[in-house]
């Protein structure tokens, strides 16, 4: 047990331990509240020693190098790359796990079990973190079907609706072909190295014919769990129907570890080819547009911040696909640009979309609707939460002072170093991904603008009798927020931590790319910018209370006796975007404009298809559903058949690993 003995590891061990023991009161505790307040707390506190384990790591040393700790006979392994990932975990699950004090009491006052999903929710913290520490195959890949499973068992805790049905399905399909298509990545990596530790994993300069297979498979394997466009169908069904706080986790940190495996990937095969790069880069510009623009035409809430994981997604492969092309032409400036982006935008989206969820959840838990069409006037019944949305929505936008800016920049500054170090057709091509990442910020605002004016601005399009917002509610919402404006204002100490992290396992060359941008002037201009806005604040309240001041219905236009319906609604917002690509968004809308002297209600309404989703996956499942149907062996009700069925499967399996040994 290498290590073992060392202080700060037997405060990471104690952490999963503490977390694991929050199963324990199931044994003692019948009352679901209590069981649920005592289970809720003892994760809470492991959480809370685990995010201290992580900080007193390397990874937050005054140390240039991030050391390589090996546990358990090298079955668990602390590096660079895993202690990343385990901190965004960790910090964005306390917050959520706050957030469930409040959130729970909703399902335990409708009397509904909610002990199996404490026990889903517990498991897939603990899974997931093994998951990014992991350095045996086996362990990751037991690891990783055990984070699978058990956010499908949480995501069923409203079982009885049909669209819990559908969306957990394509939950457990897409899973199922992720793990499938991973085991025979390892497989592969264990031929060729004769190992099973990922440690020992890199693909020799002799064995390269082996490559481009490798690359493909983790790219599908892992790209499917992260949400890149075309592999993305599942997720934009599967968030909304989950319990918001699992919804948040799922988007803000379990897609990640799809980003997780593609960046380890990277490890066991650098130097990696160019074309690699290109494949990254091509996918994830479409991801991101595409993300965004299919966001744009949601009306449900949470469907809508699904579809902007995929453009998220699609901005931290950009940055991936940088650092590809970077290691390729052997330029270390461009690798850190490009992974240091990427690094930092999977930290901010795990934080702003966390911050978005939770927000969406406690809006439609008390409007009862997740549709934004009958929202409207929130701002009046929750100030507050209507700021930290604000907040949410202003980083996941990219625009300045908050976290997102942050990251977009990095990535922005990688197209740039790209033109300048490579020439010939580069900049022209560089040129086109900028505006290409421009136009997706563009279509990010329009896309938050329409939230937040038609969700808290303006007039209930329904009567909201009580809105309740909780302490808890505040809490996990306020330090999502924090970190928001943290890292927007002062991001040199986490630049320094990424930095970090890829000087001990991307770029062996020394690189001052990152950490030798001017973030001081940056802190400085974010500053004075806030500063500005206080003091235009104080003189707005002076002369308010020096002449004071009219008020009126919103958006009235000097018009009396305005109505609900007389106001901007999410479909005509975002109409005239939409008609663009209605090709690809499969957008219909559907008008009735009645005339005569005593016209009728005239009606507006839009709605959108997923174009993978709806011309690929359905008719490809449709046509698997016929070709099944008439295998009668298929058809079977008796169990003894898909037990000998399985017996087979694993047979051909053992069969396979004895002749590839």
């Amino acid at each position: 047990m290498n290590g073992l003995l060392n202080s700060g590891n037997v405060l990471f061990i104690a952490a999963f331990v503490i977390q694991l023991s929050a199963l324990i009161p199931v044994a003692f505790i019948r009352s679901e509240r209590k069981f649920f307040l005592t289970s809720n707390i003892i994760l809470l506190i492991g959480l809370v020693i685990g995010l201290i384990s992580t900080l007193s790591s390397s990874l937050f040393s005054s140390s240039q190098l991030i050391n390589d700790t090996l546990l358990f006979d090298n079955w668990i392994r602390l590096d660079g790359l895993g202690l990343f990932f385990l901190f965004i975990i960790q910090l964005v699950a306390i917050p959520t796990t706050i957030f469930n004090f409040s959130y729970l009491q909703h399902y335990i006052d409708q009397e509904r079990p909610i002990k199996s999903f404490v026990i889903s929710y517990t498991v897939l913290l603990v899974s997931t973190q093994f998951i990014v520490i992991a350095n045996q195959a086996i362990l990751f890949l037991v690891s990783w079907e055990v984070m699978s499973m058990s956010a499908y068992l949480g995501m069923i805790l409203e079982r009885e609706k049909e669209e819990v049905h559908k969306g957990s399905f394509y939950y457990l399909v897409a899973s199922h072909v992720i793990v499938f298509v991973i085991y025979i990545f390892f497989f592969l990596l264990h031929h060729q190295t004769n190992s099973w530790f990922l440690s020992d994993y890199h693909v020799s300069l002799t064995l390269r014919n082996t490559l481009p297979i490798l690359f493909i498979l983790s790219f599908i394997g892992f790209g499917i769990k992260a949400g890149f466009m075309p592999f993305h169908f599942w997720l934009p069904q599967a968030h909304p129907i989950a319990p918001t706080v699992l919804s948040a986790f799922l988007s803000g940190v379990i897609i990640k570890t799809g980003i997780y495996g593609i960046l380890r990937t990277f490890q066991f095969l650098n130097p990696i080819p160019e074309w690699c790069g290109w494949v990254v880069l091509v996918i994830s510009i479409l991801s991101a547009i595409f993300g965004v623009w299919y966001a744009l035409a949601q009306h449900d809430i949470k469907r809508l911040l699904a579809y902007h994981s995929v453009e998220n997604i699609g901005i931290i492969g950009i940055g991936i696909g940088i650092g590809f092309i970077g290691s390729a032409n052997k330029i270390p400036a461009l690798e850190v640009l490009g992974f240091g982006g990427a690094l930092l935008h999977t930290l901010n989206h795990a934080i702003f979309k966390s911050l978005l969820f939770l927000g969406s959840g406690v809006i439609s838990n008390n409007l009862g609707t997740r549709n934004i069409e009958l929202m409207g006037g929130i701002v009046h019944r929750a100030k507050y939460l209507a700021i930290f949305f604000l907040i949410g929505s202003v980083a996941i936008s990219g625009i300045p002072p908050f976290n997102g800016f942050v990251s977009e920049f990095i990535i922005y500054n990688g197209f740039f170093q790209a033109a300048k170090e490579l020439k010939n057709y580069y900049p022209f091509i560089m040129l086109i991904f900028v505006v290409g990442l421009a136009f997706v910020g563009g279509l990010a605002v329009a896309c938050f603008t329409k939230i937040n004016s038609i969700i808290f601005l303006g007039t209930e399009r329904k009567e909201i009798k009580h809105f309740h917002t909780s302490v808890y509610d505040y809490i996990s919402l306020g330090i999502l927020s924090l970190l928001c404006i943290a890292i927007g204002f002062y991001p040199r100490i986490f630049i320094g931590i990424v930095n970090k992290v890829i000087g001990s396992g991307f770029v062996s060359a020394d690189s001052s790319a990152l950490i030798g941008m001017n973030w001081l002037s940056l802190t400085l201009i974010f500053s004075a910018i806030l500063l500005s806005a206080v003091v235009l604040y104080f003189v707005k309240v002076k002369i308010q209370k020096k002449y004071g001041r009219r008020t009126s219905a919103t958006w009235g236009c000097g018009y009396e006796n305005i109505t609900p319906r007389m106001q901007y609604t999410a479909s005509s917002f975002a109409d005239e975007l939409n008609i663009i690509p209605k090709t690809i968004l499969v957008y219909h809308k559907k008008v009735e404009i009645s005339k005569g002297a005593f016209p009728k209600q005239t009606a507006f309404e839009s709605h959108s298809q997923d174009f993978v989703d709806n011309k690929i996956v359905l008719p490809l499942y449709g046509f698997l559903k016929k070709i099944i149907s008439k295998i009668e062996f298929l058809s079977q009700t008796d169990i003894r058949y898909y037990i000998g069925f399985i017996l087979i499967i694993i047979t051909v399996y053992g069969i396979i690993a004895f002749l590839w040994k």
